[in-house]
């Protein structure tokens, strides 16, 4: 029974006479002081549920919040409407828009992960490279070195047979290293010009193994040139993984596990409105009354949960939040 029914319990009837004339508000109270038994809270509880009062009339504990239209601590959550199976749908769905929200986030770290992978197998290659050219380098030197030797070989050689001028030390140069006339022919040790031909076929052949050291001089040269390039490469494919990884653990710290936090929020609010819902007589104000202390733990244990899944949070639970946000 509401205060205004009391109330209306309490009017006198009016005589005809007393038609038109106002309601004298003294006119209800008590002749005497009657003993009035006190109920339990309990039994005041029960006595609330499934009743309405104006605005003021409510104790205080069961005043609907100004702002946010919010139902009683009384009302029942299992009702004309079963506001179980409501709010267990409404989280749900707030949970998949999270879960999506993660899932566009995880693909963009996969992009990511996908290039450090590819990244990383360019480094091996690279290094797989710059291993083989290394091994290739120490031949080219040896070839190089070898060749060159040779050549020095010949002019020191052609200096020893030179200085010595004699037929027996031309025919060893001209023998040692085949020298031959510009028609192909053997030179002749015999020869009065055998000085100036083996001059000029002693030069030619010099050149011709200080052009073959030469060349594997220049290939070691392009080897070394190569390495250099592919560890500059290499310096540049470590430096964007770098940059990568560091996306991706700002976007798990700073995106992805706030995000979490929000699901694991919402998550334990729908195990705890099941397991509410398996009361007959569920109310509210059970619900609010695990609802904030638990939100308060919550948010001091997992201070990145976005603010918006706590205000989310909030309204499912009921629990009074500023206009703005009902």
């Amino acid at each position: 029974m509401s205060d205004m029914q009391e109330f209306s319990a309490f009017r006198v009837e009016e005589s005809s006479s007393q038609n038109n004339s106002q309601f004298d508000p003294m006119a209800v109270l008590p002749a005497k002081e009657e003993n009035i038994p006190v109920q339990s809270l309990n039994e005041v509880e029960e006595t609330l549920d499934g009743q309405s009062y104006f605005l003021g009339e409510v104790p205080q504990v069961y005043l609907v919040d100004p702002n946010g239209f919010l139902p009683l601590n009384s009302d029942r959550l299992v009702g004309s409407t079963n506001m179980i199976e409501k709010l267990v749908n409404d989280s749900s769905l707030l949970i998949q828009e999270e879960v999506n929200k993660i899932q566009v986030l995880q693909k963009k770290i996969n992009y990511w992960e996908d290039r450090i992978e590819k990244n990383k197998a360019g480094i091996a290659s690279n290094q797989g490279k710059i291993k083989q050219n290394t091994v290739d380098m120490v031949y080219d030197k040896k070839n190089r070195d070898y060749w060159w030797g040779r050549s020095e070989q010949v002019s020191v050689d052609y200096s020893n047979a030179e200085a010595a001028n004699r037929k027996e030390d031309w025919a060893w140069l001209i023998k040692k290293y085949g020298l031959k006339n510009p028609d192909g022919s053997q030179i002749s040790s015999e020869s009065n010009t055998v000085e100036e031909l083996c001059n000029g076929a002693a030069s030619n052949l010099a050149g011709e193994y200080k052009t073959a050291g030469n060349k594997y001089e220049q290939s070691r040269r392009d080897r070394e040139a190569e390495n250099n390039r592919l560890i500059r490469e290499n310096s540049q494919f470590k430096n964007s993984n770098d940059t990568l990884l560091g996306y991706i653990s700002s976007t798990y710290t700073k995106e992805i596990e706030p995000l979490q936090d929000g699901v694991l929020l919402l998550k334990e609010f729908s195990v705890k409105i099941k397991s509410i819902g398996q009361e007959a007589k569920a109310t509210f104000g059970d619900l609010r009354a695990w609802a904030e202390p638990f939100l308060n733990e919550f948010i001091k244990n997992n201070s990145r949960v976005p603010q918006y899944v706590v205000t989310e949070f909030r309204k499912l639970s009921s629990i009074p939040l500023p206009a703005e946000h009902c």
